[in-house]
């Protein structure tokens, strides 16, 4: 094949791979020319549209926000494709065109906030009451915000966005201006299949709200942003209500086939393609983008970034004495045999326990006893006064063996005219 002056429609690109419009580029490189693609006409930037990213072509691609606002949008890409890249290029973006309300369940956009000067709200600081009420005060003032759930474990992060995303959906009709709900890891609030270790009842909540966002959220202004690793983990009663996707690398069977399915290829176009992606680079499908379906590559973003993996360093170098010392391994082998009898008490039963506590106690031998005094006389029972005579103990030991007995709900004592009676108890015959 030779590679000379050559255009290429943009049908014909079409039909190529990622990886084989890598190769031609390359190999035209090596022979000193290049491949002057047929760019497809540039897109008029729609009012209130925002600059996404360039296209294979190298023409400007551009969401039209309007549009989002009736389709809402899904970013789909396993892990590092660029998923919280791209919701921050997204927000950065529409920054100043529309209200901005970011769920942050593994706390990456904090400089975010920092940035456009957002106030936090600690999910750890606000129990699901207050979240409805600052949610219903969000709406009213129109106030971008960032809700930070990194710090709560699964279902509390699951109660606070049901809490959260319903009060802004039951916000008052007075209040229905157009904002963004931009939502990662959408997959932990809107499982598949009720996956995940929250109770049930917390997941059916949760489910049924980010549902409720991106159904009955558009007639209310509200536009879900939502990003998955994997289209199959997230809820079809969401994932069935969005019109636009992103979608980025993927790698699983299942996912190439749902991923295909949802913007529309075939399954043989998704294997060929969707695994070659690179970070970055998106199928764009739907009403919103000024070309679609089309691959595009994310621009840069102006804030910092934390999402990505952290660059190679090399460990300092340290013997093992000096390790050992930095890990303070005497005071942990210490706490260890120190906390080997509690882990030992926690190993056994309660109902062992008890009776292994029962056992210990000072007053049991003289408890035992007591006992032995009562069980022929009940239902009666005997003065207190006369049992210290007739097991020849101080009136004290006795008082301790009735007292634990007492504890442990075995006998009843009552205050009569000669003094304290004492009995067993009820039940305690047979």
């Amino acid at each position: 094949m030779t590679y000379g002056n050559v255009t290429l429609s943009a049908a014909q690109i079409e039909r190529l791979s990622p990886a084989e419009q890598r190769l031609a580029k390359d190999l035209a490189a090596e022979m000193g020319k290049t491949i002057p693609f047929a760019r497809a006409p540039a897109a008029q930037r729609p009012a209130g549209g925002i600059d996404l990213g360039l296209s294979d072509f190298g023409s400007e691609i551009y969401l039209d926000m309007e549009k989002l606002l009736d389709g809402r949008l899904l970013v789909q890409g396993t892990s590092g494709a660029g998923k919280s890249w791209t919701l921050r290029r997204i927000v950065e973006q529409t920054n100043g065109l529309v209200q901005q309300i970011i769920i942050d369940p593994e706390g990456e956009f904090g400089s975010l906030a920092q940035f456009f000067d957002f106030p936090i709200l600690d999910g750890t600081k606000l129990d699901a009451a207050a979240l409805a009420v600052a949610a219903g005060r969000v709406r009213e003032h129109r106030l971008s915000v960032l809700l930070d759930l990194s710090q709560l474990d699964r279902e509390a992060q699951m109660q606070s966005v049901t809490a959260f995303v319903g009060a802004l959906i039951a916000a008052p009709r007075e209040n229905w201006h157009p904002a963004l709900i931009v939502i990662d890891e959408a997959h932990l609030f809107a499982p598949f299949g009720g996956a995940g270790l929250a109770a049930t009842s917390v997941r059916q909540a949760a489910t049924q709200t980010i549902t409720d966002l991106m159904s009955r959220g558009r007639k209310r202004g509200l536009a879900g942003v939502l990003a998955t690793q994997r289209i199959a983990k997230l809820a079809k009663s969401v994932s069935s209500e969005i019109l636009n996707f992103l979608i980025g690398l993927n790698t699983l069977d299942i996912d190439i086939r749902r991923a295909a399915e949802t913007i529309g290829w075939d399954a043989s176009k998704g294997f060929d393609r969707l695994p070659m992606l690179q970070p970055g680079d998106f199928v764009a499908s739907g009403p919103a983008f000024s070309q679609a379906p089309a691959t595009l590559h994310v621009g840069t973003v102006e804030t910092r970034h934390i999402g990505a993996r952290p660059e190679m360093v090399a460990p300092t170098v340290i013997d093992a004495a000096g390790a050992a010392s930095l890990l303070d391994l005497e005071q942990l082998h210490a706490a260890t045999a120190g906390d080997e009898e509690i882990r030992s008490e926690a190993s056994i039963p309660p109902a062992y326990r008890s009776i292994r506590a029962f056992i210990r106690e000072p007053a049991f031998a003289d408890a035992g006893r007591v006992w032995e005094v009562l069980k022929p006389l009940a239902p009666q029972g005997a003065a207190v006064a006369d049992l210290a005579d007739y097991l020849a103990i101080d009136t004290g030991r006795v008082s301790a063996a009735l007292a634990l007995l007492d504890n442990y709900g075995a006998i009843e004592i009552s205050d009569m005219s000669e003094g304290r009676a004492v009995r067993l108890a009820k039940g305690m015959t047979t």
